[in-house]
């Protein structure tokens, strides 16, 4: 049997570049997401490697009916790409705290929940691959992106503890970090940012420049493909790497990040944004 893997948050796009790549490049695909009529396209692109699955990564009975599927087709997973996710943007002190929730609930909570109910079966295997979507923003955290990014670096730092765990078990563990890419997900961002740029709102100034300098990334971003490639690799080389920086000309900022003191950091992005006017 082809090896089969598992992709969730995969109705459109690094989910369904990742789901498309995969399935031409020989493994089977399962392709999950909350609405499976948005998979159906998904599977005729995977031309007959793709099977479509309803997944929302926060619900135990969804995600138990996923894997039952799978199970049901005589397929233990070799690799799971943990894509779901949404973004909750805005300023830590006005998003609401059942934003952060929802934001934390998809984002880390859901990836734990497949992830431990995935695990059991490979460690009997002794072999498989787990690849995280993490994000730039889990160590470069923009203003305004502080509940994404928090969520991000939560990623971040289970990935790391759950690459260790699993070493000895033959399971190797990487995660993706995307900058801005082409994607419908900016618009989701600044959908988010919209309500906080309204007259009387503390922070409707910078929220403003912000959302104006954020508008610009992701129509500019690499290809979902981009981030699709650093999966495969992810899945198919001897020895991943522990981390993928997607494109890779984002590496410099992660660099400077961490050797400049965070005053330096603070300024650099008060000047590229154009925060750096005092409040009245």
């Amino acid at each position: 049997m082809l090896k089969p893997i598992l992709v969730t948050g995969a109705s459109s796009g690094i989910g369904e570049a990742t789901a498309v790549l995969l399935s031409q490049k020989g493994f089977r695909v399962y392709a999950g997401a909350r609405r499976i009529e948005k998979l159906k396209a998904l599977e005729g692109l995977g031309a007959g490697g793709i099977t479509a699955l309803a997944l929302d990564v926060t619900s135990e009975a969804s995600i138990d009916a996923a894997l039952a599927r799978i199970a049901a087709d005589g397929a233990t997973l070799y690799g799971l790409v943990n894509n779901a996710g949404v973004s909750v943007a805005g300023p830590i002190e006005e998003v609401p705290l059942e934003a952060w929730r929802r934001q934390f609930e998809t984002n880390v909570f859901g990836l734990v929940a497949v992830t431990r109910k995935v695990l059991p079966a490979m460690r009997a295997a002794r072999v498989g691959r787990i690849v995280n979507i993490g994000s730039l923003a889990g160590r470069i955290v923009s203003p305004f992106m502080g509940v994404y990014g928090s969520s991000k670096h939560a990623v971040e730092g289970l990935s790391d503890a759950l690459r260790r765990e699993l070493r000895p078990f033959g399971i190797k563990v990487s995660v993706i970090r995307p900058g801005f890419i082409n994607t419908p997900f900016g618009e989701q961002e600044q959908e988010g940012l919209a309500p906080y740029v309204a007259e009387g709102r503390p922070y409707a100034r910078g929220v403003a420049a912000f959302k104006a300098w954020h508008a610009k990334g992701h129509p500019t971003g690499a290809p979902p493909s981009a981030v699709a490639e650093a999966v495969l690799h992810a899945l198919t080389a001897t020895r991943p790497n522990a981390r993928y920086t997607v494109p890779p000309s984002y590496i410099p900022a992660l660099m400077m990040r961490n050797l400049l003191p965070s005053a330096v950091s603070d300024r650099i992005f008060e000047r590229v944004i154009g925060l750096n006017k005092k409040e009245a």
